[in-house]
């Protein structure tokens, strides 16, 4: 089980106004990823400049205050975790008030024994692309021109859409990793820009924010 862990209070580094922002890591304790300790993650975060840094629950999600733009806090909260934990993956920043937006948008019914989850990507050619691909997998009839903006459900339950900023994703649990929509998410050209949540994560983190 994951804890929240809360260090230092601030306005954040940066000359414009603070804006209260999520990070999150891809694959960090679980599976055969980096084990990096949540008080440690907190730590290299605050040593970045940024201010009022909680993680929540212990797969990479990080409560943080900082004035600077994402891309900029990206940068550098990448290079931090590079030096620190030898993390080598994109960092997905967002303001809490989109995550919010995100989640809330949510399209799909939720049911027993899936996942619902949100595929996140620093770059918006990446989102489109995977989004495309995703949704193709899931019913191969499906055209480029209409996956990228109209949510696609298969034969069975899984079903994929294209979310602001995000990919929207239910898949049966079990199918995760199996499924060819999942293997998209693999693949070598899109796998280190791209992290998931399940909802049931970003509503915690959401609530701790």
């Amino acid at each position: 089980m994951g804890t929240v862990a809360d260090t230092g209070t601030g306005t954040g580094a940066g000359g414009g106004p603070a804006v209260r922002r999520v990070a999150l890591l891809r694959g960090i304790n679980v599976g055969r990823g980096a084990r990096i300790a949540m008080a440690d993650l907190a730590a290299c975060t605050e040593a970045v400049g940024c201010a009022d840094v909680r993680t929540v629950l212990a797969t990479g999600n990080v409560l943080l205050t900082d004035a600077r733009p994402e891309p900029e806090l990206r940068d550098a909260l990448e290079a931090a975790y590079a030096e620190r934990f030898g993390y080598d993956a994109v960092v997905q920043v967002l303001a809490l008030d989109a995550l919010d937006d995100a989640v809330a948008a949510y399209p799909f019914e939720s049911l027993a024994d899936h996942h619902d989850y949100l595929v996140f990507s620093d770059d918006p050619s990446v989102t489109a692309r995977v989004a495309e691909a995703m949704a193709a997998a899931v019913d191969p009839a499906v055209g480029p021109a209409t996956s990228a903006r109209e949510p696609v459900t298969g034969g069975d339950t899984e079903a994929v859409a294209a979310g602001p900023g995000c990919v929207y994703w239910r898949v049966a649990k079990g199918s995760t990793l199996s499924s060819a929509a999942g293997k998209v998410l693999d693949a070598r050209a899109n796998k280190r820009h791209l992290t998931t949540r399940n909802v049931r994560t970003l509503r915690k983190v959401l609530a701790a924010g």
